[in-house]
């Protein structure tokens, strides 16, 4: 029994001791010619930062084991250097590991040395790993896409046009398939959440993310990996219609700084673009159009561009003559107001009403006019 005194009175209370569920970590594995050298266990602290959580030198045999405990059924690395490591689902399953290093010459003759981890588990394993794969693959296809379409604006070629929306076309097509095979196969592994913020929500609209979402089972959704996802899609839904859009702050080509919320009371147009962007340029005359129609009458539009370059930023802005304000971070894809409205492609838009809520999203040409029209007509 534990005793403890309140001004002058001593009250008795019972000792308890609370229980916290881990989950055991076994993880064995051979590093060929790797005695001495050390493999760390990390944990993800976001999507791109990792902490190591445990380590162990490699024995005279080339062997290694690690054990421990982690709180919950997780995602996490298994390394050799910075530059070398594999995701690895860690549960109640042990895994193998298998690091190797070769040498590989060029065709000058020069040599590379190359590290190598392959790990094998259970199931979850599997689909973690092809699920990255997946990812992988996806978004090189999508960087492939604005590659394409860049070029055909750029060349003003009908043909060139045409052949490159077939060529997009055929894409998505490939892209769509392989994601829904996934998603129908993998409803019932945790591992496939990782796929979902991986890939899913930040290429797909939010009503198919939920609609991907829906479908896994209640083991995936209850489970660690699925709480933080469900999270993660509340999150976004505050970046879509009907969510009111986060406030944010960036640096105006002035050197000052512009907040979102000082716009509240117009009617906003929130354009992601960046002076490299292709089809961001040719949408430039439709939107001078509706700012010189609209502006008068309340119209804002809220350049935000993911130049990293501040001479090429403000070079477009003024050569364009792009009269509406604008901001940056000068971080390019890592813009942190990019990432929160779930940016992964632009031209990205968002019109908001003058409450600030999100009416409208991914409208350009003659639908983004018509919208205009229509809002301001009442």
């Amino acid at each position: 029994m534990k005793m403890k005194r309140f001004y002058g009175l001593c009250i008795f209370l019972p000792a308890v001791s609370i229980a916290v569920a881990q989950v055991p970590y076994q993880i064995e594995g051979t590093w060929e010619n790797g005695a001495g050298k050390t493999v760390f266990l990390q944990k993800y602290i976001t999507a791109d930062s990792l902490q190591a959580i445990d380590s162990v030198k490699v024995a005279s045999d080339f062997s290694f084991s690690l054990k421990g405990k982690v709180k919950e059924e997780q995602r996490m690395a298994i390394s050799c250097s910075p530059k070398n490591k594999a995701e690895i689902f860690v549960s109640i399953t042990p895994l193998q590991v298998t690091i190797q290093e070769k040498t590989t010459t060029d065709k000058k003759g020069k040599t590379h040395n190359t590290t190598h981890i392959e790990v094998k588990g259970d199931r979850e394993q599997e689909v973690l790993k092809s699920g990255q794969t997946l990812s992988t693959t996806a978004s090189f296809f999508q960087l492939g896409k604005m590659i394409t379409l860049s070029q055909a604006l750029n060349s003003k070629d009908t043909t060139a046009i045409d052949s490159a929306k077939y060529k997009v076309a055929m894409i998505d097509s490939l892209i769509a398939r392989s994601v829904q095979n996934y998603m129908d196969t993998t409803r019932n592994d945790i591992a496939s959440t990782y796929f979902f913020e991986r890939y899913l929500m930040t290429n797909q609209t939010l009503d198919e993310v939920l609609s991907f979402y829906d479908k896994l089972t209640d083991r995936v959704k209850k489970s660690a990996p699925g709480l933080v996802l469900k999270q993660k899609i509340e999150d976004m839904q505050q970046v879509n219609i009907g969510g009111i859009a986060p406030n944010f702050e960036l640096t105006t080509p002035e050197g000052k700084k512009l907040s979102l919320h000082e716009l509240r009371g117009h009617i906003v147009l929130l354009d992601f673009w960046a002076s490299w962007c292709g089809p961001c340029l040719a949408e430039v005359p439709n939107l001078k159009a509706i700012y010189e129609k609209y502006h008068s009458k309340g119209l804002e539009i809220l350049g935000v561009s993911l130049d990293e370059k501040e001479a090429a930023w403000k070079g477009a802005i003024e050569r364009k003559g792009l009269t509406w304000k604008h901001v940056s971070s000068l971080k390019g894809w890592k813009c942190p107001i990019a990432q929160k409205f779930k940016v992964t492609g632009i031209p990205r838009m968002y019109i908001i009403d003058a409450q600030g809520k999100i009416i409208a999203q991914d409208l350009r040409g003659e639908k983004l006019s018509q919208k205009m029209d229509e809002l301001f007509a009442k």
